[in-house]
């Protein structure tokens, strides 16, 4: 995802979907840095950061969260053994279509797939049509601004497509 930080205004925009409620608990599938996790952690009751490999966690900015458990695993195996995860944002996508039908089985109640990659946004609109859950997908282009020759000119960051679903 550029970076593989996921930027703030794209979770804006998953926060406004999601209208997380103070009694659920979010699944950060593939969670990188947890920045993701780390937001959404105020609002929720608990958070299961998700990656195979943890070493890119940023431990200064979990450490204000209390509610955040980091879970060394790839999504598959999470959903074959967690439960009670109301809402999961996916920012790994490897073997998504197997995650979400997963997550699906586990009764999450909304779901969002992060895909910088237009054939993986297809994968996961898929999957969700065939379990009856998917809503829409959302591209997110953000532009920064930077100063040029004395005036402000702007630099596209890669679109990010996310992917939305909902039982």
């Amino acid at each position: 995802m550029g970076g593989k930080r996921t930027k703030d205004e794209v979770i804006g925009v998953v926060f406004s979907k999601f209208r997380p409620e103070r009694s659920d608990v979010l699944a950060d599938v593939g969670c990188h840095s947890c920045k993701v996790s780390a937001f959404f952690s105020p609002y929720v009751k608990k958070v299961y950061a998700v990656d195979i490999d943890l070493s890119n966690v940023d431990l200064k900015l979990l450490k204000r969260c209390k509610n955040v458990e980091l879970v060394k695993s790839h999504g598959v195996e999470f959903f074959k053994e967690k439960r009670g995860v109301s809402l999961v944002f996916f920012g790994g996508t490897d073997r998504i279509e197997e995650m979400i039908e997963l997550a699906y089985e586990a009764n999450v109640r909304k779901f969002c797939v992060s895909a910088a990659r237009i054939e993986v946004a297809v994968k996961a609109k898929n999957a969700m049509e065939s379990a009856g859950i998917f809503d829409e997908i959302v591209a997110v282009n953000i532009w920064r601004s930077y100063k040029l020759a004395g005036y402000t000119a702007f630099k596209p960051i890669n679109p990010v497509f996310l992917v939305f679903g909902s039982r």
